[in-house]
C-alpha cells in the first residue's frame, strides 16, 4: 500500500493525541517504527516519532532507521532536554518538540522540515549550544570545512550563532543592523551549504548532523 506524502505518527499510545488529530486529521498512526519500515511510504513523508516511553538508545536507533528509509523524522518528547535533542538530531531527526505541542506548532514544525529545514524550540537551541561550548569552550578558529570561504564579518556572525545568540543580540554585538545580520547569514548558509541556523550552530560547535 502506498501512502503518498503521509503524515505518520509512531507512538506507544493506544490512540493519537487530540492535538495530533487536530493538526493532521488524516494522520496514519502505528505503534512501532518497524511497522513503518514494512510499508511503502513515499520518501519525504513526515514521521512524528513519540519517544516519551522509549529508551534513549532504542529511540536513536529507530530514528536512524526511519531517516535512512527516506522519512523526514520529527521527534516528540514528553520532557524535551539537550541530551535527548542532541542524540536524536545526530541520528537523523529533522525536528524536535514537545509531545503536547499545540496543533499550530505541530503544523509549523512539519512545514519547516518538509522544506529542508530543522526545527527545535529556540530556547532549547541556545541551551544545546551552551552545553556544547562547555565541552569545547575555546574555538580559536572556525572549526568546520568551508569556513575559510567566509569573510571576517560572516565568520563573526557564524560564531555568534554557534554561541546561541539571536539576530538582535548579534546586531548589538557587532554594531550593525539586524537586516545586515540576516544578509550575512544568508551568505553563510549559501557558502557552507547549510539550510538554517541550527545546522550552522551544530557545525560551529563540531556537532555532527545529517
Amino acid at each position: 500500500m502506498n501512502h503518498r506524502m503521509s503524515v505518520v505518527f509512531v507512538s506507544a499510545l493506544p490512540q493519537p493525541s487530540p492535538r495530533w488529530r487536530a493538526a493532521f486529521p488524516d494522520l496514519v498512526m502505528v505503534h512501532t517504527a518497524g511497522i513503518i519500515l514494512e510499508q511503502d511510504f513515499e520518501a519525504g513523508s513526515i514521521c512524528f516519532f513519540d519517544v516519551t516511553l522509549a529508551e534513549p538508545e532504542e529511540a536513536k536507533n529507530s530514528v536512524r532507521l526511519l531517516s535512512d528509509a527516506g522519512l523526514v523524522v520529527i521527534v516528540l518528547s514528553g520532557q524535551p532536554a539537550e541530551a535527548e535533542a542532541y542524540g536524536v538530531l545526530t541520528a537523523g531527526a529533522r525536528g524536535y518538540c514537545h509531545s503536547e505541542a499545540v496543533p499550530e506548532q505541530l503544523q509549523e514544525v512539519a512545514g519547516v522540515v518538509s522544506h529542508g529545514g530543522f526545527w527545535m524550540p529556540p530556547g532549547l537551541v541556545q541551551r544545546l549550544m551552551a552545553s556544547a561550548l562547555k565541552v569545547a569552550p575555546d574555538l580559536p578558529q572556525p572549526p568546520s570545512e568551508g569556513f575559510d570561504q567566509l569573510t571576517e564579518r560572516e565568520c563573526q556572525v557564524a560564531m555568534a550563532v554557534g554561541k546561541g545568540a539571536n539576530n538582535k543580540e548579534i546586531a548589538e554585538q557587532l554594531a550593525v543592523s539586524e537586516r545586515t545580520v540576516k544578509a550575512h547569514l544568508t551568505s553563510v548558509f549559501e557558502k557552507l551549504h547549510l539550510r538554517d541556523r541550527v545546522q550552522l550552530a551544530l557545525a560551529v560547535n563540531r556537532l555532527p548532523f545529517h
